[in-house]
């Protein structure tokens, strides 16, 4: 796919010194290598949670022509769940103007904005099949909603990758409830978790980037 690693290193380096520094270049660096092999896995691609549009935009440099869809309420964060820790998020929380993200990512194609609250955005996108999904949505509720519609629309061999495992207790609930009865085993590096759908065991980190 003509990417070596030092040129990616930069191009995610450059990226994440632009927008906001929630994503790590190592994080954006998985992002971007993740997505660039989902190039060749059926389906869309997909974002929760987009604040600034950072890892979206790395995910732009990586995706080819797939169509990414940005699902943000651009408004700040709902209000936090009992199963979210209230002193670390608060309702209202890195709200950010929508037309500064779409300006951010005007020279990319392919890109469809959600604008509301998941997953009354995805009503129309039912029938769709996805190979990619990346959250980064920082409370409980939203990643098990996420994960309750992206599951059943993942082809075989695409990709959940969840930002904030380590750091977020409710997004680590919800992930390791969701998948506590499938067969797909959850990596960690750092605070990013990977589930890949149909992978039963190994390191699917390792396997994949």
């Amino acid at each position: 796919m003509g990417y070596k690693t030092d040129k990616i290193a930069t191009l995610v380096k450059n990226i994440t010194g632009c927008g906001n520094q929630h994503i790590t270049p190592e994080e954006g660096n998985q992002i971007f290598l993740l997505a660039l092999k989902a190039q060749t896995i059926p389906g869309d691609f997909a974002e929760v949670g987009v604040s600034k549009g950072t890892s979206a935009r790395i995910i732009c440099e990586a995706k080819g022509e797939k169509i990414l869809h940005l699902f943000d309420t651009f408004e700040g964060l709902p209000q936090p769940s009992k199963e979210d820790r209230f002193e670390q998020f608060a309702e209202g929380q890195y709200a950010v103007d929508v037309d500064e993200v779409k300006e951010f990512l005007k020279n990319y194609k392919n890109i469809a904005f959600h604008k509301g609250y998941f997953p009354k955005t995805a009503n129309d996108l039912t029938k769709k099949v996805f190979a990619f999904l990346h959250f980064d949505g920082d409370l409980y509720q939203t990643v098990k909603d996420s994960l309750e519609f992206f599951y059943p629309r993942m082809s075989k061999g695409g990709f959940f990758l969840m930002h904030d495992y380590n750091s977020s207790e409710g997004v680590r609930k919800a992930v390791d409830g969701f998948f506590k009865d499938k067969l797909e085993a959850i990596d960690v590096v750092g605070s990013q978790c990977l589930v890949e759908k149909g992978l039963e065991k190994g390191n699917a980190l390792e396997n994949n980037l």
